[in-house]
């Protein structure tokens, strides 16, 4: 099926900044953190925040402790007032659009104006406008509540920030038509606007609409309005169990548009699903071509076997023959231990990836125990090559092996505050680098006995490809490892921060291929690298710029790379 996914859907900037500072807060642990009321309208988030200690505060006790956390929505002034009196520590994560609202309220009602908010009576952001707004304030909601509005004095109009345009024009000029003169300010957020309008577009080009988000979300509610007002077949999901594949299998271009309460990882779940679900006119080689793939890769055989070419191509960048050994302590290596740690952490997976979740339920014991065979097979071919070669790949298997187990004495985590390799912050991205430099460049370069400048050439150059690849699958699930708690590259330093030293390390990566080739410390084909590199930097610009979205395809081309490197890196070297 074909799944188009429109470019302004999930998080806007004010739900991403109040859930950012929910999680910075989280992760400082300073002590007992609350939000006042919901901070965003999604249930799994809040579910999510929740398992994470982060509980709802309805009401404003006297005295309290610890840190509150004012929503997305914002307040009235009032709650505000009594939320830092208190005594709590207030981090007021309002977003910056209905901050510039409640300005506009302000400056006008110190000027003795009315204020009429055309939004939902019972909204979260309009009961915070209205504080800024009191005594003298409208909410108007439809045409019936227009009729019924009595002003006497000058007036403004203001819009709840995610209003649908259409309305609020409609609501506004009918307004100025019964009370001439009023000052109308449309204070729709621009990234509302923006959704909406990608809504309609998006209708002209699909058969139906998917709209993912909380039933309690109003502008979720409203794209889906909107949609059905183009004439298009909708389907409101708030999780993947709300879709009915039965009825949705009959069209063949689905489109998906999401809420701006709707994380990135919610979205990629609904948008995995409906790609593997076939579309009216899917033949079955097309299904089952998918489904292999799809297989093949959540296995981690596709990635493997790449790393075992890859090991078999080290050498020839190192002017020294393959041998097939060094395919198989690689291959094995790789398959057990990334499967492995997969095992220990498949439940988060729920959150970006449903089906690999459900893959590695359903086939965990088969897939261990395959590892378990590959990695006494690669440890059996690292000791047929020498014992140097043996112990290295013993210690790196326990290494990775213990990577996600708590085996850290008490005494040092009590100091350091971490219990296993894994909750050390950013480091998933380095051991990975390091893991597969060591398998495919330097346990070969061992079997020759020689550590050559060769050698160090080429760990470099596949370590820093192999950062490259890892830092880019983490951007990809960001959101999902924020909420989850995994403290990735990414988590750690931003997603825009994560983009840029990609970007850098993709030019490092370039320069040191032709630095390297130039002064002969890498065979002459090693300049066919370049074209893998311009491949990850057309792949990672494009994702950037919301040109390709998260999915089994992005993904493939992503792991394809190592093949790609393979494929020219042998052909340079036959040419040359």
């Amino acid at each position: 099926m074909k799944v188009i996914l429109a470019k302004k859907a999930g998080f806007c900037m004010g739900v991403r900044r109040a859930v950012e500072t929910t999680m910075e807060t989280v992760h400082k642990g300073q002590g007992k953190i609350v939000t006042f009321g919901p901070l965003i309208h999604n249930p799994q988030v809040l579910s999510l925040l929740k398992a994470q200690g982060v509980d709802i505060l309805n009401e404003i006790p006297e005295k309290l402790s610890g840190t509150v956390i004012i929503r997305a929505h914002g307040v009235p002034p009032s709650q505000k007032e009594q939320l830092l009196a208190s005594g709590a520590d207030v981090k007021d994560a309002t977003c910056p659009r209905v901050m510039k609202v409640q300005a506009i309220i302000k400056k006008y009602r110190d000027q003795h104006y009315t204020t009429i908010i055309i939004g939902d009576k019972n909204h979260a952001e309009v009961v915070g406008l209205m504080g800024y707004a009191e005594p003298s304030v409208h909410v108007v909601s439809d045409e019936n509540d227009v009729k019924n509005l009595k002003i006497d004095e000058p007036y403004i109009i203001v819009s709840q920030t995610t209003q649908d345009e259409v309305a609020f024009n409609f609501l506004s000029n009918k307004i100025i038509e019964l009370f001439p003169d009023g000052k109308i300010f449309n204070t729709i957020c621009d990234s509302t606007h923006k959704r909406q309008e990608e809504v309609r577009n998006l209708c002209k080009k699909v058969q139906a609409i998917v709209v993912v988000g909380g039933r309690g979300s109003a502008n979720t509610q409203r794209l889906g309005q909107i949609a059905e007002e183009m004439g298009c077949q909708v389907f409101m999901a708030e999780t993947q169990e709300d879709l009915d594949f039965g009825v949705i299998s009959k069209f063949d271009r689905v489109g998906v548009t999401a809420g701006a309460s709707t994380p990135t990882w919610m979205i990629n779940r609904i948008m995995r699903i409906l790609e593997s679900c076939p579309g009216k006119s899917d033949s079955i080689f097309t299904f089952f071509l998918f489904t292999f793939l799809r297989s093949v890769m959540a296995s981690n055989l596709f990635i493997s076997l790449a790393g075992g070419l890859l090991a078999l191509i080290c050498s020839i960048l190192q002017n020294s023959p393959p041998e097939a050994r060094d395919f198989f302590v690689a291959f094995g290596y790789l398959f057990a231990i990334h499967n492995l740690n997969r095992y220990a952490d498949y439940k988060t997976k729920k959150l970006n990836d449903p089906r690999q979740e459900a893959f590695w339920r359903n086939f965990s014991l088969p897939l261990l125990v395959m590892s378990g065979f590959a990695l006494a097979l690669s440890i059996y071919f690292a000791l047929q090559e020498g014992t140097v070669q043996f112990v290295l790949l013993l210690i790196m298997s326990l290494l990775g092996i213990l990577y996600s187990v708590p085996f850290i004495p008490k005494v040092i985590t009590n100091v350091i505050r971490v219990r296993k390799l894994k909750e050390i912050p950013g480091s998933k991205t380095f051991f990975v680098a390091l893991a597969w430099s060591f398998v495919t460049v330097l346990i070969p370069a061992l079997n020759r006995n020689a550590f050559s400048p060769e050698t160090l050439s080429v760990f470099l150059l596949i370590g820093l490809f192999v950062f490259i690849r890892t830092v880019l699958f983490d951007v990809f699930d960001v959101q999902g490892d924020m909420i989850a708690g995994k403290e990735t590259l990414p988590v750690c330093i931003g997603e825009k921060r994560s983009i840029r030293l990609l970007y850098f390390s993709m030019a490092i990566l370039a320069a040191l291929l032709i630095l390297f080739t130039t002064i002969g410390m890498t065979a002459k084909c090693g300049i066919w690298m370049l074209g893998p590199v311009l491949s990850l930097l057309l792949l990672t610009r494009l994702y950037e710029k919301k040109k390709l979205v998260q999915g089994i395809r992005l993904e493939f081309w992503l792991e394809s790379h190592f093949y790609l490197i393979a494929a020219f890196v042998w052909l340079g070297s036959t040419l040359s």
